[in-house]
């Protein structure tokens, strides 16, 4: 048989496959495509392979959200992913992307509902995925805008890490984050307490850290992290020089800022 005949009839078989083992799949009695044991349905032999590519699903499903599964239990997130799985297959070979969609899909799925929060604990556990799968680069301190002359402090810029990442809610998710990340019996977090925004980072080997920020703090991050000068950062956040020399004093010990940026020359 020419080489290029074998190609197209591996392709043939494995679009065949990657069809079968799809979760809107329900069965499969028959494929001329597959070849093996004429004494084991078809059906039998792909079952034990649809099944593994379930449980490999789920498995990844649940190591990148730990704390919505044991928010919701074992039974009711099992449910939750089958439904997810069958409008959002896996499309790629690492699984650690099968969770992106899952905050938006939940959005939909638990939409008016006493269940509706966890939508953004997702987000903010995605967020923390995002944050371990970016690069860590070597961070400044503070002492570096030392070096700049005090006229070009309001059009500077910081640049920082590729893994930070932020989140806002109307719940308290980071106090449901905080709550559930040892194996003792989480405190119950009261969801009546009102938003909560955090900011996720990755800095260094013993992984991501999340962080509550207020208001003011968040508001003036975004602005930095976009790009603003420092004295845009002021004005677009309506806050006072105070406030962001503060932040900008807390995101140099924590690591945050990989580069500074003068204002250019006028």
């Amino acid at each position: 048989m020419p080489p290029e005949r074998d190609a197209r009839g591996l392709a043939t078989v494995q679009r065949a496959m990657a069809h079968a083992l799809r979760p809107s799949v329900e069965s499969v009695s028959s494929h001329a495509e597959f070849a093996g044991p004429a004494n084991v349905a078809v059906s039998d032999r792909l079952a034990v392979y649809a099944n593994n590519a379930r449980q490999f699903f789920h498995g990844a499903l649940a190591l990148t959200y730990p704390v919505l599964r044991r928010r919701v239990g074992e039974d009711f997130f099992r449910q939750l992913a089958h439904e997810y799985r069958a409008v959002h297959p896996s499309r790629s070979g690492d699984l650690h992307w099968v969770g992106e969609a899952f905050p938006g899909w939940l959005v939909a799925r638990l939409h008016d509902t006493e269940y509706a929060w966890l939508a953004d604990l997702a987000r903010l556990e995605w967020a923390c995925e995002e944050a371990v799968a970016e690069a860590t680069e070597p961070a400044l301190a503070l002492a570096i805008l030392g070096m700049l002359p005090p006229e070009a402090l309001d059009g500077a810029r910081l640049r920082l890490q590729p893994s930070l990442r932020r989140v806002e809610s109307r719940w308290p998710i980071w106090s449901v984050w905080q709550a559930n990340q040892n194996e003792a019996t989480a405190a119950p977090v009261d969801l009546a307490a009102g938003p909560e925004r955090c900011a996720c980072v990755c800095t260094s080997d013993d992984g991501v850290a999340v962080y509550r920020l207020d208001v003011e703090d968040y508001a003036v991050l975004g602005e930095l992290h976009g790009g603003a000068t420092f004295a845009e950062a002021v004005a677009r956040s309506n806050t006072s020089p105070d406030v962001l020399a503060r932040l900008v004093a807390w995101a140099f010990g924590e690591d945050l800022v990989v580069a500074v940026n003068p204002s250019a020359p006028a």
